[in-house]
C-alpha cells in the first residue's frame, strides 16, 4: 500500500525531471492583468471582466467595503467598487481574489489540509496588508513603495507551493492517511516548488522574496519589504511557533524597528478588529 513516502518519491523524481504540473493563474486574473497593462485601458473594460466571474464580483464589492477602503457609503456595484479601490490596487487584488479558485479538491483529507492552508493564507495576507498600513501611516519609511494591496497579494502566494504537493497528492489517494504526514511533505517541499510557480507566472523578484524568506528569522533589510511584513504577518497568526523559532525575540526585534508599536500589538483591538473584517471579505 502506497504512503506519504511514495508520494514524497514521486514529487522529488517529478521535480527532477520538471514534469510536475504546476497551476496556472485563473484565467479572470490573467485578463484584468492583461486589461490594467494596456495603454489605452478603461475601467469600464475591467468591469466587464469582473462581471464574468460573479463570485470574483462579489468579493471585490466586499472587499472595496473593508475598513481598509471605506470612505463613506458601502459601495454595491462593480464600477463603485473599483473606482474606490483603484487602478493601482486593483490588478493585484482581484488576483488575490482569484486565487482562491485554486484550493479546490474533493479527497477529504486533502480537502481539510487544503482549506487551512487557504484560511493561513487569507489570515498572514490580511495582517501583512493592515500591519503596513498601519506602520506607513504611523510615519514608517517606504522608500520601497510598499502597497497595501501588493503586501495582501505577497501574503496569499507566501505558502503557494502547497497546490502541486496536494494535486500530486489528490492523485495518489492511497498514499494519504493522516493530514499530520501530508503536512511533513508540504513543508518540505512547499517553498521550492512555490518559486518555480511565481517565476512561471512572470511575478517579479520582491515576491520571490516572501517566499524564501517568509519563515527565515535570520532575513535582514535596510528597508522593510514585503517578505518583512508577511513574515510579520505570520507571526502575528501564530504560524511561527511550527518552525522552532524564538518568538519572542522576532516580537521584540520589530518593536524596535517601529514595525510594530508595542509587544502585545497583535492582542490590541487596533488590530484584531480589521484584521476580522478583512479575513470576512474573503468569506473565512
Amino acid at each position: 500500500m502506497a504512503n506519504e513516502n511514495d508520494l514524497l518519491a514521486s514529487l522529488i523524481t517529478k521535480i527532477k525531471n520538471d514534469s510536475l504540473v504546476l497551476p496556472t493563474l485563473p484565467e479572470v486574473a490573467l485578463q484584468v492583468r492583461g486589461a490594467t497593462e494596456k495603454d489605452d485601458f478603461a475601467m469600464e473594460e475591467l468591469a466587464d471582466i469582473i462581471r464574468q466571474d460573479p463570485a470574483l464580483a462579489t468579493r471585490v464589492i466586499r472587499i472595496a467595503n473593508t475598513a481598509q477602503f471605506r470612505r463613506a457609503a458601502a459601495v454595491d456595484s462593480i464600477q463603485g467598487a473599483l473606482a474606490r479601490i483603484g487602478t493601482r490596487q486593483i490588478r493585484s487584488l482581484v488576483t488575490a481574489a482569484a486565487m482562491q479558485q485554486l484550493f479546490i479538491c474533493s479527497h477529504p483529507i486533502i480537502e481539510d489540509v487544503m482549506m487551512t492552508e487557504w484560511e493561513e493564507s487569507v489570515s498572514v495576507s490580511s495582517a501583512a496588508c493592515l500591519l503596513l498600513k498601519a506602520y506607513v501611516d504611523s510615519g514608517g519609511p517606504n522608500p520601497r513603495q510598499l502597497t497595501n494591496d501588493g503586501a495582501q497579494l505577497a501574503g496569499l502566494i507566501h505558502n503557494i507551493g502547497v497546490l502541486p504537493i496536494l494535486a500530486e497528492a489528490e492523485s495518489m489517494p492511497e498514499a494519504i492517511t493522516s493530514p499530520y504526514l501530508l503536512k511533513k511533505v508540504l513543508h518540505r517541499l512547499s517553498q521550492p516548488l512555490g518559486l518555480n510557480i511565481l517565476r512561471s507566472w512572470g511575478f517579479n523578484d520582491d515576491l520571490l522574496k516572501v517566499v524564501r524568506h517568509w519563515k527565515d528569522d535570520s532575513y535582514q533589510v535596510d528597508e522593510p519589504d514585503y517578505a518583512t511584513f508577511v513574515r510579520l504577518g505570520a507571526l502575528s497568526c501564530g504560524l511561527l511557533q511550527r518552525f522552532d523559532l524564538d518568538i519572542d525575540a522576532m516580537t521584540e526585534e520589530a518593536v524596535a524597528k517601529g514595525l510594530i508599536p508595542h509587544k502585545d500589538y497583535f492582542e490590541d483591538a487596533v488590530f484584531t478588529e480589521p484584521l476580522a473584517e478583512l479575513k470576512e471579505a474573503f468569506e473565512l
